[in-house]
This record gives C-alpha cells, structure tokens and sequence, in this order.
C-alpha cells in the first residue's frame, strides 16, 4: 500500500485575541500541526499583521478587541480583498451575533467558551475546501502564451516571454481571482505589501507591461484589462488541467 501523507493545512496561522489564556490555548493546538502561530491582542496590529505579512492559512479573529473589533476588522478585509480563511470567536452566541459576523465575511463563527481542538478541526474543514477548490492556478494560458507559476516560465507561439518578479505576482492575483475585477488597494495589500490607501502608479506600469507582452494588440487588450474607477482584471484566459 503506498503511503499518503496528510497535507499540512497551516504554515502561518494569526490569532487575534485580547484573552492571553485563550490565545494561549489555540496558540498551542496550532503549533502541535507544525504551523507559525503569531498572536497579536489588538485589532489595528492584526489589521497590520495582515496587510504585510506573506499570504496567512487562516486567521482567528476575536470579536472583542481593543483598536479595533473583529467584526469591523473582517468588514475591512474583505473590502479590501483579504481572501484568507476566518473563524470569528466571540463570548456572544445568539443567532444574531452568528449572523453579524458571517455577513462581515467570516468563513466560521465560533460561541466561547469552546474546545480549541473542535477550532482546529473546524479551521481544517474550511483549509481543506479551498485548497481542493483551487486557488491560483498552477499553468494558465492566455491569449497564445502559456504561463507556469510553478516554474515562472511563460512561452508565446513557443517563444519565452521574460516576466518580472512582480509582473508574476500581478498576474498570479488575476489569476487567482478567476477574472474578477482587483481594485488598486487589493492590490497594494497582496501583491505590493504596502498600505491599502497608499497611492502609487506601480500596479499600473505593471499591468501595461503585462498588456504589452500578453496581448497581441496592446491598443485593443484582451487580456490585461483595466477596469476604470476600480483596478484590472484578467481577460479570456484558460486554466489548463495536470
């Protein structure tokens, strides 16, 4: 019989909660899966932790929090973009907190006290769903080029066509996307790691560098498209299947 490992679902796990004891008890469950555990107590540092840190497996967000509440702090994530997966805990229970806090766009919502075995397994159960599903997808083909996130290599009419580092990372958020339209603060967030209200040209300069080498006619694009008043987004491509 051939061995099957069990996928690890966390590499870098956030709690955000103002109850030490409580923190320390999911801090503990977490780091048993092998996962990096940050604990912040203060719900503008984790709005911080967030923006700049690499891409997080799941955050726990408490709704009680000095700075910021959970609930406003999930609002403003999904505003921007923030796609990570969230399990919102809270000392209140009724239907109506429960409901308040998956309208803000929390994937969970869990009543204290509660086991934080019963949150490991219920955070695995929401990881496991969207890595099956798909994110960002591995080989893509836009227009006649064929891009290899794995690999970052991309051949045009079997030509290669030299990416930027960022003009990658610019393309991966489109792709991962599946050619909804990202907003210019997403971007800031997730590809740029810089504030969400900062303005900058970057993403612009990259997405025409992007248009002038995927698009056959960057006058008339297919593929790098800007949406006005909002971002860009990928036009007309097609995921390929391994």
């Amino acid at each position: 019989m051939t061995y099957t490992p069990i996928p690890k679902f966390f590499s870098k796990v956030l709690i955000a909660e103002d109850d030490a004891a409580t923190a320390r008890a999911i801090k503990a469950v977490f780091e048993k899966e092998g996962a990096k555990v940050t604990v912040t107590y203060n719900g503008l540092d984790a709005a911080s932790l967030i923006q700049f840190e690499d891409r997080l497996d799941v955050a726990i967000i408490d709704v009680k929090m000095p700075g910021m509440d959970g609930i406003t702090l999930v609002k403003q994530l999904r505003e921007f973009g923030c796609h990570i997966p969230i399990i919102v805990v809270s000392g209140k229970d009724s239907i109506g907190d429960r409901v308040r806090g998956l309208e803000a766009g929390a994937d969970d919502y869990m009543g204290k006290p509660f086991n934080a075995h019963e949150l490991m397994t219920r955070a695995k159960v929401i990881c496991r769903r969207i890595h099956y599903n798909g994110n960002q997808p591995s080989k893509i083909l836009v227009g006649k080029t064929q891009c290899d996130f794995r690999t970052r290599i991309a051949h045009k009419d079997g030509v290669l066509v030299h990416l930027t580092p960022l003009e990658w990372k610019v393309l991966g958020h489109m792709a991962f996307r599946k050619g909804h339209a990202v907003s210019r603060p997403e971007f800031n967030v997730w590809v740029l790691k810089i504030p969400h209200d900062l303005k900058t040209r970057t993403i612009d300069r990259h997405a025409y560098a992007l248009r002038c080498k995927l698009d056959d006619d960057p006058a008339h694009p297919k593929h790098i498209l800007k949406v006005h008043g909002v971002g860009y987004r990928l036009g007309e491509f097609t995921t390929i299947d391994e």
